[in-house]
C-alpha cells in the first residue's frame, strides 16, 4: 500500500509542477496546497469553460489580488463541509475542493484543478484537516463557509 500511495504524491506534485516551489506547496507539515498562489501553478487553466458556475463571492482581504468563489458546499456523514471553490486572477482559474470541519475550525484540501468537473475527482491531500490558525486566507474562506453552514 505504502508504494502506490508515494507513487500517487509523486506523481501529484510532478502535476503540479516543481515540487519544491512555493507557488505549489507550501512549506510546513506535509504537503500544503498554497491556495493563495494555486492560479500561478500548472493547475490553473485560462477559464475557458463551456459552462461557467456562478458562485458566491468570497471576501479575501488578505488576497485582494484574487477573487474567491463558493460554488457548492454539502455535509458529509461525518459532519465536516465540502466545499468547492473557484479562484480567479485575470484570466487564469483555479478549483479547490476543500474539507472543513466548522466546530473544530480545521481545513484542508482534498483536490485542485483547471475546471470545475475535473475538481470533483482529483486528489490533492495536503495532509490531515487541521488548524486554520496564522493562515489568514484559510480562516476568511473557513469563516464564510462556516457562517452559510450554520444559516
Amino acid at each position: 500500500m505504502r508504494p502506490i500511495f508515494a507513487t500517487m504524491m509523486c506523481a501529484l506534485l510532478a502535476a503540479c509542477g516543481n515540487a519544491g516551489s512555493t507557488d505549489a506547496v507550501a512549506e510546513g507539515e506535509g504537503n500544503r496546497v498554497d491556495l493563495r498562489h494555486l492560479v500561478e501553478t500548472d493547475v490553473a487553466g485560462d477559464g475557458n469553460e463551456r459552462l461557467k458556475l456562478e458562485g458566491t463571492v468570497i471576501p479575501t482581504p488578505s488576497d485582494p489580488k484574487s477573487r474567491y468563489e463558493l460554488l457548492r458546499q454539502r455535509r458529509t456523514v461525518a459532519g465536516t463541509t465540502i466545499a468547492i471553490l473557484r479562484q480567479q486572477r485575470g484570466e487564469r482559474v483555479a478549483y479547490a475542493r476543500t474539507e472543513l470541519d466548522c466546530d473544530r475550525q480545521l481545513f484542508h484540501v482534498v483536490g485542485v484543478a483547471d475546471t470545475r468537473v475535473r475538481v470533483e475527482t482529483d486528489t490533492a491531500h495536503d495532509g490531515p484537516l487541521r488548524s486554520t490558525e496564522g493562515l489568514p486566507l484559510r480562516q476568511e474562506l473557513s469563516r464564510f463557509i462556516c457562517a452559510r453552514q450554520s444559516a
